[in-house]
């Protein structure tokens, strides 16, 4: 059963009206400081005041730790609550876990040194896109502005218990050959998203390569189940890919090596050598940044991929960016229903 500490914790998230517990207040305040003093991070160990990124990082752990033991409460509550109970309880709770998992990547991604120092938007969202209680104060933390079709999502009807850890892309992710963006984490995730053989950087290599520092990693007990990648100015990132990273890609898979074995397959080698359709200027003009998304079939809540989104879209708008677009074939059945499931 659920442990007296854990009930209290319930408590707390969801105290009063205009009120928060001592675990929810905590949460806000250590959210609203690391959001406010993200400047001082990125700052070299030997500056003046490396002391301001050395507290910034401690404030960060504290933050994580709170993150994931909410986390923790919502697989309890769904492993131990009585039916009538946890279907009373678990739509909030959901809601708030999928929120904290995003603002805690967000945060872990601010915090990553390759990254220059963001310019956090003031612009708040408009009143009527934001909910109350503790979910709306969190929804308000998150730079993704007006989406708020993003924050609406019934819950499943057959809660999970599993645990999601939502991360930035790290150093060790990207081990091996940089031009095919070759590593674990593509090529797991290229063999659980996708029919075709995993053959290396097709489903991330461009991303890994080009754009790493917005790239998000989902991972469940089983390890890497979900990713979403982005590149903050789409029309320069396309024009890079096309000119050196494809070239490249295809002088090392040839089109005869589709026709050799089916360790590769045609189709999975063919696919570089296919000619990228072009992106209309006017909607490179509206929305300028690209993002790309997908999770393995496992992945049966939308709460997780929700999440994945939010924390996309909250680091590609803290560094400016006004809108957004995917490329989705109009055959892909799949993408295109996992892409307006999340609205």
């Amino acid at each position: 059963p659920l442990t007296l500490e854990e009930v209290r914790m319930l408590v707390e998230l969801f105290y009063l009206p205009y009120q928060h517990g001592a675990l929810a207040q905590q949460l806000l305040e250590h959210f609203r400081w690391l959001r406010a003093n993200s400047l001082s991070v990125g700052v070299p160990a030997t500056a003046p005041d490396a002391c301001g990124g050395t507290r910034w990082r401690g404030q960060a752990r504290s933050f994580q730790r709170l993150c994931a033991r909410t986390c923790r409460l919502h697989s309890r509550l769904v492993s131990t609550a009585g039916r009538a109970l946890l279907y009373d309880l678990h739509p909030y709770l959901w809601d708030i876990r999928n929120l904290l998992l995003a603002a805690s990547a967000f945060v872990l991604w601010l915090g990553c040194q390759s990254i220059s120092a963001p310019m956090l938007l003031g612009r708040d969202a408009e009143p009527w896109a934001r909910r109350g209680g503790l979910f709306g104060e969190l929804q308000a933390l998150l730079p993704v502005g007006n989406s708020c079709d993003l924050f609406y999502h019934p819950p499943p009807l057959f809660p999970s218990s599993q645990l999601y850890l939502l991360r930035p892309l790290l150093p060790l992710d990207k081990l091996g050959n940089e031009e095919g963006g070759c590593s674990e984490v593509s090529q797991v995730l290229q063999a659980q998203l996708s029919h075709a053989p995993p053959l290396p950087g097709r489903l991330l290599g461009s991303f890994l390569s080009l754009s790493p520092e917005y790239t998000f990693v989902l991972e469940d007990e089983d390890g890497p189940c979900g990713y979403a990648a982005g590149a903050l100015h789409a029309e320069g990132f396309l024009q890079q890919r096309d000119s050196s990273w494809l070239p490249a890609i295809r002088h090392k898979y040839p089109p005869e090596l589709g026709t050799g074995g089916a360790a590769l397959g045609q189709e999975a080698v063919l696919f570089f050598h296919a000619e990228p359709l072009a992106v209309p200027q006017p909607v490179l003009r509206r929305f300028p940044s690209l993002v790309q998304l997908g999770t393995a079939p496992r992945v049966l809540d939308v709460g997780a991929s929700r999440s994945l989104a939010l924390c996309l879209l909250s680091a590609l708008r803290a560094n400016g960016s006004r809108g957004v677009f995917c490329q989705v074939s109009d055959s892909d059945r799949q993408q295109l229903s996992f892409y307006s499931k999340l609205g």
